[in-house]
């Protein structure tokens, strides 16, 4: 008896789970901010998009190269498919909406009483 091995890239569904990606994205997200205080920095939020991507099963993850590409883009490998995903897009939108809710809720160790 002659058994074909699958392999890991054949094993995956033919699209990802969208629901399962906004789900990882959302809460690593929302995870590393809750845990920060003060300001985030642009940098710190590619990393974390970087990272967050590359924890999507079948995804993998690299910068693209700046000449090529121009600056902030990420590849975003699945199966035989590739995404060239902007960051700096995103990066910008979360920093505004971090900036705007840590100048209306700020932080309670910096109060006196």
């Amino acid at each position: 008896m002659v058994r074909k091995l699958n392999r890991f890239k054949d094993s995956l569904p033919e699209e990802p789970d969208g629901t399962e990606m906004k789900k990882i994205i959302f809460h690593s997200i929302l995870s590393y901010l809750s845990k920060k205080e003060g300001s985030v920095s642009k940098m710190e939020i590619k990393d974390l998009l970087f990272d967050t991507l590359s924890l999507i099963q079948g995804f993998r993850v690299e910068w693209a190269e700046i000449q090529k590409f121009g600056r902030g883009k990420l590849l975003v490998n699945y199966k035989d498919k590739v995404l060239i995903l902007d960051v700096e897009e995103v990066s910008d939108s979360i920093l505004r909406i971090w900036n705007r809710y840590s100048d209306s809720h700020p932080s309670p160790k910096g109060k006196k009483t």
